[in-house]
């Protein structure tokens, strides 16, 4: 179980990422018109109770890939399928949020281009991972470079739910200065998936 711990941590990341990112997208909904289900009592309530959820979904999805980490490394528990899983789950906690993000402010090019190329990019690493993976062909490691590029990324994503609790998610520079941040770590990503296939192993 102990050996386990780190997975379960990853795996339970993936399902706060999921969870959040929609409780989110279903409190933003519910704010406008108000159309919740009668078992889940005063609207008001509940549209509170998940916009909370999905913040702390968040916060504790984000400490936990600090966490399994250091645990697996700790107990010398690392393995492949761990290895394999990680990044996936930085990937879905990153995606999920975004994507959110975008349909809450409406879909606007200017966000809707750089969260697309994020999306796209990381869908194809995972991809070519499972691919290598189904192979055999040998694990690549993460690059110091993926590794910023993945802090940064919860940093960028992290913004509008620390602006929102500070009540200045609806300041113009803020949101605008935000989606530039959007449009840098996009870039940012693109050349650290670029690197990724240069170092991808041949069969």
């Amino acid at each position: 179980m102990k050996k386990a711990l780190p997975n379960i941590l990853t795996v339970l990341r993936i399902g706060l990422a999921i969870s959040g990112a929609w409780a989110l997208w279903q409190s933003y909904f519910w704010a406008f018109d108000y159309n919740v289900p009668l078992w889940l009592g005063d609207a008001s309530v509940a549209v509170g109770t998940l916009g909370a959820y999905g913040v702390v979904a968040f916060l504790v999805a984000a400490v936990s890939d600090w966490l399994d980490g250091w645990l697996a490394r700790r107990w010398s528990a690392q393995s492949r399928l761990g290895a394999a899983l990680d990044p996936i789950a930085d990937k879905v906690l990153v995606d999920a949020y975004l994507l959110v993000f975008t349909l809450i402010l409406g879909s606007p090019v200017t966000l809707a281009v750089p969260v697309g190329a994020i999306v796209l990019r990381d869908a194809a690493i995972t991809l070519t991972r499972i691919v290598n993976r189904e192979e055999d062909r040998p694990a690549l490691p993460v690059s110091p470079a993926a590794k910023l590029k993945t802090a940064i990324a919860m940093i960028v994503t992290a913004f509008p739910l620390v602006a929102a609790l500070a009540g200045i998610h609806t300041v113009l520079w803020v949101v605008e200065g935000w989606i530039i941040a959007v449009w840098l770590t996009a870039a940012f990503s693109l050349a650290t998936g670029l690197g990724y296939v240069r170092r991808k192993p041949q069969a």
